[in-house]
């Protein structure tokens, strides 16, 4: 048993809470008054640091390769040197999609031997496999995956795309489960080539055959589809990410990186809707080999997943004033609802796993950004702590304790608005 003394929990307030905090594997007890504990422990003095939770990525893009053992090492090393603790799994590019359990069982034997962070999967559906895919797909929604990514057209010659009939079927075989859905693609019969209209496009045609299940669209880049997709989000359940570089080179002016979005023209707008905690959820999109020019399937270079946070609680709270409760959520809670493994991840309450990001906001990080260019951002993270054990120390990893991370409960639906804030 541990026990943190002098830690500050953000609050949804400015303010801080100065509280003690008792875990070991998961979290027993947070409290404002000291513990009087009869059991041994070991006490931690943070000297009034913050205590974040572990960073909650809904999607990157791992797995390439017949072999993806080194992909998945060096990718979720990156993802724990910058506090993402929890990272789905989503790959566009895949030579082994999850159609079924003995997949998802296959994939989970590599990320139990490789990975330094929790990783939970995203299912494939194997529309060939008619009419015993839907069966496949549902089987992988009850036995751990976090849903089911649909795409049209298929960005990957290993996996089917699905035409939107072939959707609506599917949408009405596994209408009962509340099976969790990902869509991304275009709509090909309105549009020659790819385009942030024919996405919008796509995503009209899927709200209008979908049920009453959760679904989720990995990334968006465009003002239209965003101010849509946030009009309907309460008559819908629907939910959306923003990719992190956009918001990075949107935002900081130095910044020289060419970007596929068309927010400048609205960043105002786009700034007021991170102010006030209308965008749900923040990714990174990391993949082994990056294709940022991809409009629709677009993937980031990996290593950005070690200083994004810092990054986004450096410019959004320290510089910007964004409340700290509002970067929580869209960095943590909102994905980690999303993902269904709320509240076990994203949350320090009694009974989440105690994975934490331990957070001097009076020390410095010295990062090179995506356009090659050296800087220091205010902010540093001190250490960061898995299942209650002390997994990253000033920069160097100590020990791994990733591995597969099955999904546990339904998602929560995105008007959800509780939260251990």
């Amino acid at each position: 048993m541990k026990l943190f003394i002098n830690a500050l929990l953000p609050t949804s307030s400015a303010a801080f809470k100065k509280v003690h905090l008792l875990f070991d594997e998961t979290i027993h007890k947070v409290s404002v008054q000291p513990l009087e504990l009869e059991e041994p422990y070991e006490e931690i003095d943070l000297g009034g640091k913050i205590v974040l939770p572990g960073a909650v990525d809904a999607h990157c893009h791992i797995v390439d390769s017949i072999d993806p053992t080194p992909a998945i090492s060096q990718i979720s090393r990156f993802a724990l040197l910058g506090g993402w603790t929890t990272i789905g799994e989503l790959s566009y590019q895949s030579q082994m999609p999850i159609f079924d359990f003995q997949d998802l069982r296959h994939m989970q034997s590599f990320l139990d031997d490789s990975s330094y962070v929790n990783i939970p999967l995203w299912g494939n559906v194997e529309i060939e496999n008619y009419p015993y895919h839907a069966e496949n797909a549902l089987d992988l929604w009850t036995k751990g995956a976090l849903g089911l990514a649909i795409f049209s057209p298929s960005p990957n010659e290993s996996l089917s795309g699905m035409s939107f009939t072939e959707i609506m079927d599917l949408f009405l075989d596994v209408y009962t489960s509340d099976t969790a859905f990902l869509f991304q693609g275009w709509d090909q019969e309105l549009h020659k080539s790819p385009s942030f209209e024919a996405q919008q496009d796509a995503i009209k045609k899927i709200l209008r055959r979908m049920q009453e299940n959760p679904i989720h669209i990995p990334r968006v880049a465009s003002w239209d589809t965003i101010e849509f997709l946030n009009g309907i989000s309460k008559r819908s359940d629907i939910s959306f990410s923003l990719n992190i570089l956009d918001i990075m080179a949107l935002f900081d002016e130095e910044l020289d990186l060419p970007r596929h979005h068309d927010l400048l023209e609205n960043k105002a707008l786009l700034w007021e809707l991170i102010r006030t905690s209308k965008i749900y959820i923040l990714s990174n999109n990391a993949a082994p080999n990056a294709s940022p020019d991809d409009l629709i399937f677009g993937t980031e270079e990996a290593q950005m997943l070690s200083y994004s946070y810092i990054w986004l609680l450096a410019e959004l709270w320290k510089k910007r004033k964004v409340p700290l409760a509002t970067v929580i959520k869209m960095c943590s809670e909102n994905a980690a609802k999303r993902l269904g493994v709320y509240p076990q991840k994203g949350c320090i309450n009694a009974g989440a796993d105690a994975d934490f990001v331990i957070y001097d906001p009076q020390g410095t990080t010295d990062i090179t950004f995506p356009d090659g260019r050296d800087g220091t951002l205010p902010g540093r993270i001190e250490s960061i702590w898995m299942n209650g054990e002390k997994v990253m120390q000033d920069g160097e990893i100590l020990m791994r304790k990733g591995a597969y991370l099955p999904l546990r409960d339904t998602p929560k639906r995105r008007h959800n608005r509780s939260t251990w804030i």
